[in-house]
């Protein structure tokens, strides 16, 4: 486990910025482990504590923002993009816009603590064209409370570092295949859609 822990303390901060991203963009990535060992590392002197929260928050900033923009200029169909995976999309949008009804922004304080509300707060806000200032703060309290909250708790139980240095190294390797996964099959689309266009470009002109 000694090579797993040398591995986070020197790439964890872009591991986490890494993570962060692929929990915001809805890849099952459990980005509470890389917050609970880089928590650890802290007290080991290996990373800052502060440093770590640090990056969390700004990295769910800029992710929530892309989403807050994109639901401020497509609205539901952001929602229903979101909910598209869910058993049940026209009720998981129902849920969603329901608990932002009833506590507009300080569902934001909460949401990522909640499966399936975190991923729909940010563009639920830019839907109800919340102010970007006021969206900003109560997203950076509600990031800060998340990413402090994991944090703190690999600072306090660093005896269990080796055993989620594993673990968070396993998923740092899924993480890297998943995004490489997803990036070969945008460019495979395009480039299908490219022969797409100039076959019916050839046909056309043949006629």
């Amino acid at each position: 486990m000694n090579e797993s822990m040398e591995f986070l303390a020197r790439h964890g901060y872009w591991l986490l910025v890494s993570a962060v991203l692929g929990r915001q963009a809805c890849l099952p990535i459990p980005t509470a482990l890389f917050l609970i060992a880089a928590g650890a590392l802290s007290r080991a002197g290996r990373l800052s504590l502060s440093g770590t929260v640090g990056v969390a928050v700004v990295t769910f900033l800029l992710a929530d923002l892309a989403w807050y923009e994109a639901g401020r200029r497509f609205g539901d169909r952001v929602l229903h993009f979101l909910c598209s995976l869910s058993r049940d999309p026209g009720s998981c949008v129902h849920r969603a816009t329901s608990a932002f009804a009833i506590y507009g922004l300080w569902t934001l304080l909460v949401s990522k603590f909640v499966l399936g509300l975190d991923a729909m707060a940010a563009p639920l806000a830019g839907a109800a064209r919340i102010p970007p200032l006021r969206f900003l703060v109560f997203d950076s309290l509600g990031s800060m409370f998340w990413s402090t909250t994991y944090a703190v708790l690999g600072y306090i139980f660093t005896d269990q570092l080796g055993r989620v240095a594993g673990h968070v190294i396993g998923m740092g390797a899924i993480l890297a295949l998943t995004v490489a996964s997803g990036v070969g099959f945008h460019i495979v689309r395009k480039v299908t859609a490219g022969d797409a266009s100039c076959v019916s470009s050839n046909l056309h002109h043949s006629d």
